[in-house]
């Protein structure tokens, strides 16, 4: 159940920190697939056992061991035995990876949404080549007092704005509400048309009585255009606001990537900040320009979703797994995939846009579930053997088989989407498939070889240990702890339990470890010259055979289980994982320990004196 329910926090987290996103499609996904998520892993609790219920037992597997156990099982060993050349390959992956990650590009474009023979893309391409730039966006300009556009100087400015921007480079057309009013001043001079103005604004008789001059160096000419204007405003109502405060130049371009669109609109900023006055306020705007400030949203949510992914996700393990060092050793194959994610962008050259920027967020939530289900079995394998090459071994034969085919699967998922025409949507197929795999190369060979050499301890394995009441009051050697602290101590020994009669300790054995008596009863026997004595009987939280543990001494005594017992075995090996993981707690059980021996020794001395 622990697994299962850190696997849908993990993962519903991963795509919550999308929630972040300033783009709201992005924002939006990642609120709802969290959602389904959740759900998801709801209904695996409690769905799908009920169901399992209704099913008939399966038949038990008959044979031997199919070739895949065989293969995790050598996988391990090998884990363990080369766990320095797999951390050294890992580091290897990893510096290549930021170096290639360092050539990403953050680009949005319409263009590349279509491959280079999609009859999309084709057909635009020829448009751009043989007519006009299909692309387009707006150039708006604000004033603050109504008819502020009627003023020829305002007009003059916007005039020689539409003129720059007519110039930059990928820029094919302009219209703007300057070429309808110049329309009217060539119709007005036209000898073919009905109206003819003079230079002193009256109507000419005859087209040779009317000089070749424009509205911008008459005044009269100016006059009479404005009075057409103004005898039919709606007639101008696609370039001009009813109260002549807002004008538009509509700019028709080839430019498609985003980062030339963002230069471009740089430049007119530019040119604005230094030719307008304060009235007059310039912005760009338009669908291109909208999809060109996604590029540093992308980036601004990229890492802000991601840093709050990863930073409840190690927090949660930090948590299940009762040490922030755990919690460090488990982030690490599953930022893995995520740096190898980047690297391979950068090196196959794919944008960093709104279709991929979602991957690394989803990859952290969906590689972490491996992690866990990993680190709990290895945690229960552990409390069967202190063995950590067989307790890694055993782990991967029993989740191995079970990461390998959600890896299998998600690889396949994702890779389907890599058929489709859509770039977008093709890019983020590919990139998540070769993240999956790589997320399986981190759990399967990175996550083994970093706690090849580790205890593990699960809060559930905490919640489950029973040490009765008040350990840190009825132990002496829990002392001063907390009885979480108590139980740490315990699951980070060896716990084994004896029947009734059976010999825990016996004389003579060369001992390396001693034992705190947990429940029960036992009696400590010492044999001479063939006849036996008893010495003292313990009870809980006795200990016994120290002075093995710090002598590598012969036993001097039997110690004999009176009842069912449940000890905990303390060696050198604990000592040195309990210094190194919790020293808080290991400064105290040392106080502890010493405490017992002085009043060990001082029993031994009082007695030497009666």
């Amino acid at each position: 159940r622990l697994p299962v329910f850190v696997a849908a926090l993990t993962t519903a987290l991963g795509f919550l920190s999308l929630a972040v996103n300033p783009i709201s499609s992005i924002r939006e996904m990642g609120i709802y697939a969290s959602i389904g998520v959740a759900i998801a892993g709801a209904l695996a609790l409690v769905l799908v056992p009920a169901v399992l219920c209704l099913l008939p037992p399966p038949r038990a597997a008959a044979g031997a061991p199919g070739p895949l156990d065989g293969a995790l099982r050598a996988l391990g060993r090998a884990d363990v035995r080369h766990r320095t050349a797999i951390a050294a390959l890992a580091a290897v992956i990893v510096a290549a990876s930021l170096a290639c990650a360092l050539r990403i590009r953050v680009d949005s474009s319409y263009a590349s949404f279509f491959r280079p023979d999609d009859p999309i893309r084709r057909a635009t391409d020829a448009i751009h080549r043989n007519l006009v730039g299909t692309m387009a966006f707006l150039v708006v300009v604000d004033g603050r007092e109504p008819g502020v556009l009627k003023k020829l100087d305002a007009l003059k400015r916007i005039r020689d704005l539409q003129r720059f921007v007519d110039g930059l480079p990928g820029v094919d057309k302009t219209i703007s509400f300057i070429d309808y009013l110049e329309l009217l001043d060539r119709g007005s001079q036209n000898p073919s048309g009905d109206i003819l103005i003079s230079p002193d604004g009256k109507i000419a008789e005859t087209p040779a009585a009317a000089e070749k001059t424009t509205l911008w160096e008459n005044l009269a000419q100016y006059s009479a255009v404005m009075e057409l204007v103004n005898s039919s405003p709606r007639s101008f109502s696609m370039v001009v606001n009813a109260d002549f405060t807002r004008t538009a130049i509509l700019v028709r371009t080839t430019l498609t990537s985003s980062s030339d669109v963002a230069a471009t609109a740089d430049r007119i900023l530019a040119y604005a900040a230094e030719r307008f006055p304060p009235e007059l306020a310039v912005h760009p705007t338009g669908n291109l320009i909208l999809l060109t400030h996604t590029t540093g949203n992308l980036v601004a949510g990229q890492v802000q979703s991601f840093a709050i992914a990863g930073g409840v996700i190690f927090a949660i393990l930090s948590g299940m797994f009762l040490s922030a060092r755990i919690g460090f050793l488990a982030m690490l194959p599953n930022l893995f995939p995520i740096v190898f994610f980047f690297g391979l962008m950068g090196l196959s050259g794919a944008a960093l846009n709104v279709g991929t920027s979602i991957i690394a967020s989803i990859a952290l939530g969906l590689a972490v579930h491996n992690t866990i289900h990993i680190m709990a079995r290895l945690s229960a394998e552990v409390r069967r053997t202190d063995d950590s090459e067989r307790a890694i071994v055993d782990a991967l034969a029993s989740v191995g088989k079970p990461a390998v085919a959600s890896s299998v699967l998600l690889f396949f998922g994702f890779l389907a989407l890599g058929l489709s025409r859509f770039v977008p949507i093709q890019q983020f197929g590919l990139l998540s498939a070769a993240t999956a795999v790589a997320g399986l190369f981190g759990d399967l060979l990175l996550l083994p070889a970093l706690l090849a050499s580790t205890r593990i301890i699960t809060l559930w394995d905490l919640l489950y240990l029973r040490l009765g009441r008040d350990p840190h009051k009825t132990i002496p050697l829990f002392a001063t702890l907390r009885p979480a602290q108590a139980k740490i101590v315990a699951l980070m020994g060896r716990l084994q339990r004896f029947a009734d009669g059976e010999p825990i300790v016996r004389q003579g054995d060369v001992g390396h470890e001693m034992f705190v008596l947990l429940s029960g009863a036992a009696e400590v026997r010492v044999s001479t010259n063939g006849r036996t004595h008893r010495v003292r009987e313990l009870r809980r939280g006795d200990v016994f055979g120290e002075m093995a543990l710090i002598r590598h001494h012969t036993r001097s005594a039997d110690v004999l289980a009176i009842d069912d017992v449940e000890v905990m075995a303390l060696d050198e090996r604990f000592l040195d994982r309990v210094q190194r993981r919790y020293p808080r707690i290991a400064a105290a059980l040392f106080l502890n320990l010493s405490k017992i021996l002085s009043d060990r020794l001082e029993q031994e001395t009082g007695r030497a004196r009666a």
